[in-house]
């Protein structure tokens, strides 16, 4: 874990981040298009459905059209994972490296969390593909594991997101002493 104090350079953490941010920017943009055939409903809604019943109901909202955006959706979040992992594990990593102490080493630990969701959110789209290849008799554990998956990811990332504030707290204190 100390290795991570100084590898990779500041300088090329920064600059890694500012890709993948931009990376990320332009991916979220696209989803908000594809989401627009998926009203009312959206791809974390299905995400988070968790039942057959609740599953069904935003398929056949959908329709073929819709279905099938859900799918391409689904495909195009596998390119989005890493660039997300990275991101967050970016930030995470130089949030950890402006603290000290014990606060440093649970930045240094929450780097990984974002690779964990990366795998969460993979168990997460197969279970969602394998619904939509069975929407008219879903599978209940199926959609239990993509909802689980999605919320265990979900906390991860804010988990991250809370540190980050935490971290940029703790250097303004720092700074006013």
């Amino acid at each position: 874990m100390s290795r991570w104090l100084t590898w990779p350079e500041t300088h090329n953490l920064l600059l890694l981040v500012l890709f993948t941010a931009t990376l990320m920017a332009g991916f979220i943009f696209f989803f908000q298009l594809l989401n627009r055939s998926l009203a009312p409903y959206d791809i974390v809604a299905f995400e988070l459905a968790w039942t057959p019943a609740r599953a069904g109901q935003m398929m056949r909202a959908w329709a073929e059209a819709g279905n099938a955006a859900a799918r391409q959706s689904l495909w195009i979040d596998f390119a989005f994972m890493p660039v997300y992992a990275l991101s967050f594990a970016g930030l995470t990593l130089l949030a950890g490296r402006a603290t000290s102490g014990r606060m440093q080493m649970a930045g240094l630990w929450l780097t990984l969390a974002p690779f964990a969701a990366w795998a969460l959110d993979a168990i997460e789209n197969l279970s969602l593909l394998n619904t939509l290849d069975n929407a008219t008799n879903p599978s209940a554990s199926v959609l239990t594991l993509a909802g689980a998956a999605a919320t265990i990811k979900f906390s991860l990332l804010l988990v991250c997101m809370l540190y980050w504030l935490s971290a940029l707290v703790y250097r303004v204190r720092r700074r006013v002493r």
